[in-house]
């Protein structure tokens, strides 16, 4: 009697869990067939349909019409309102612990900028520990052809197939880039090697290096940065630096696809 009283549990906890992974699934993805569940969840397609069924009629998933794809349900949106976390707040609160671990392990300002559209804007920063600091406007749209962060967004876009911003750049220094043609070969560049920099194209005496972060679809949604005084981030990369940024966005991916 004890033996099948555990069974029972035991086989309710492993329901328990594939549910809990289906939902995942759901809320990561925009829609998913019988088939990728039952590979995802590593159990046959007949269980991974009797799973979305109860999903189906508890308002948790929808199915779309005429198809076998299933997507999130009216429930599960709810259930995210009712949280109360937008997917900016979570990205930021994801990122956050790793952030601060590159601000612990240099003397740096560090920044998260958000993808908004055709648009970057810094919505997280570190201070850096210089004794004179750099401050930032958080949530203003970045200048996408004279900063790291913009950069990545111009380089990806054109990866894309995508034109140039019409209309004149403006040039902030005498080192911003305002040529379309320079530009586009500065865009090859940041492609070629996953990360940009901006030394004094902005603002004189300051540099950033930037990397960029995907989320689980392979969006780019984010990205890390490091910004300074040239005296501390030169023209000429650190490469434990640029090496510091990659696995911290590597880091904030992992971390966005659990």
């Amino acid at each position: 009697m004890t033996e099948a009283v555990a069974s029972i549990g035991d086989e309710g906890v492993r329901a328990a869990r594939v549910t809990v992974r289906i939902l995942e699934l759901l809320a990561g993805r925009d829609d998913l067939g019988v088939t990728e569940i039952a590979r995802e969840t590593d159990m046959t397609k007949v269980r991974a349909y009797r799973h979305l069924r109860t999903l189906l009629a508890m308002g948790y998933a929808v199915q779309h019409a005429g198809s076998d794809r299933y997507a999130r349900g009216p429930k599960l949106l709810a259930l995210a309102r009712a949280i109360g976390q937008s997917a900016e707040d979570g990205l930021i609160e994801l990122a956050r612990p790793v952030l601060q671990g590159l601000h612990e392990a240099f003397d740096n300002s560090f920044n998260l900028s958000l993808v908004y559209g055709e648009s970057v804007s810094i919505v997280e920063s570190l201070p850096g520990k210089a004794l004179v600091g750099i401050t930032v406007k958080l949530g203003e749209p970045l200048p996408l052809h004279s900063t790291a962060a913009g950069k990545l967004l111009l380089a990806e876009r054109h990866r894309e197939g995508g034109a140039l911003p019409a209309g004149k750049f403006v040039r902030y220094t005498p080192n911003t880039i305002v040529e379309p043609e320079e530009l586009e070969r500065e865009l090859a560049l940041v492609a070629e090697r996953g990360w940009a920099d901006a030394p004094e194209q902005v603002v004189l005496g300051i540099n950033a290096i930037s990397v960029p972060v995907y989320d689980q679809r392979g969006d780019l949604v984010a990205m890390v940065s490091a910004m300074d005084s040239i005296q501390f981030i030169p023209a000429e990369a650190p490469k434990k630096l640029v090496d510091a940024l990659r696995e911290a966005a590597l880091a904030i991916t992992a971390r966005l696809a659990i």
